[in-house]
C-alpha cells in the first residue's frame, strides 16, 4: 500500500474516531503508537495528523504526535452561532427554489414521509443511527440545493464539528422532538414558504445547542469530557 493510501487509511479511521467519541477531547496521539496500530511509518501518519489539524479536529505536537482537540462552553456557543446565521439563510434558499424545483419537493417530500415513520415508531426512536441517516440525508439536501455555493461550502466545513457534539447529549426524548423539528423545516420547503423555513430552522438550532449546553453544564458523566471555559 502506497504512502498516499496508507496516510487515507490512518486519517479516515482516526477521523472516525474523534467523530464518533472513541477518541476524547484532550487525548494524546503517538506517531509511534498510531504507526504500530496501523502498519504504517511514520511519514503517512504525520500526513494524516496534518490533515485533522486542517479539519480542527487535532492540535500537532512538534513532530511526536497531535492532540484531539478540546470542546469548550465557547467552541459550542461559536459554532451554533455560525449555524443559526448560515443554515437559516441556506433553508430559507432552498424553500425559495422548491416554488419552481421539483427535485427539491420530491427530495424533502420523501423525507417528510421518512421522518414521519420515524416519529410513529417508537422502537425507531429508541435507536439513533437511522435518526442519524436521516438528518444526514437531510442536511446534504440543503447543502446541494442551497442557492449560494459559497454559503453551501461553509456549512460543509462545520459538519466535522457539529457531528463531534452528537453523543453529548443524546437522549430519547431530545430524539424525539429533533425529529418534530425536521419535520417542521421540511414541510416549510415543501410548501415553498422561505420565511416559515428559516424560522424552523432556527427554533431547531436554539433548541439544540440549549440540550448540549444544559447536558455539558448540569450533567456528569458525559460521553464526552468538555472543558469548561467561560465566555466573554
Amino acid at each position: 500500500m502506497g504512502r498516499d493510501s496508507k496516510a487515507d487509511q490512518v486519517y479516515s479511521a482516526l477521523r472516525d474516531e474523534i467523530l464518533n467519541g472513541r477518541l476524547k477531547p484532550g487525548e494524546s496521539l503517538s506517531v509511534l503508537k498510531v504507526a504500530e496500530r496501523f502498519g504504517a511509518s511514520r511519514t503517512p501518519v504525520r500526513d494524516a495528523f496534518v490533515r485533522l489539524e486542517s479539519d480542527g479536529l487535532v492540535s500537532l505536537i512538534d513532530r511526536q504526535g497531535a492532540r484531539v482537540s478540546s470542546i469548550s462552553i465557547g467552541s459550542v456557543r461559536d459554532l451554533f452561532e455560525m449555524r443559526i446565521m448560515l443554515e437559516s439563510r441556506a433553508t430559507q434558499q432552498v424553500a425559495q427554489a422548491a416554488a419552481s424545483n421539483s427535485d427539491i419537493q420530491r427530495t424533502f417530500g420523501d423525507l417528510i414521509e421518512q421522518f414521519t415513520q420515524v416519529a410513529n415508531d417508537e422502537a425507531a426512536v429508541q435507536h439513533r443511527e437511522r435518526f442519524y441517516q436521516l438528518t444526514e440525508t437531510y442536511d446534504q439536501a440543503i447543502i446541494t440545493y442551497a442557492r449560494n455555493q459559497q454559503l453551501s461550502r461553509v456549512i460543509s466545513e462545520m459538519r466535522p464539528h457539529i457531528a463531534r457534539l452528537r453523543i453529548i447529549a443524546h437522549s430519547p426524548e431530545r430524539l424525539a422532538q429533533s425529529v418534530h423539528e425536521h419535520l417542521a423545516m421540511c414541510r416549510a420547503i415543501v410548501d415553498a414558504d422561505p420565511d416559515a423555513a428559516a424560522n424552523a430552522c432556527t427554533d431547531h438550532l436554539l433548541c439544540t445547542e440549549k440540550t448540549i449546553l444544559d447536558a455539558v453544564l448540569h450533567s456528569t458523566g458525559l460521553a464526552v469530557p468538555v472543558e469548561l471555559v467561560a465566555t466573554t
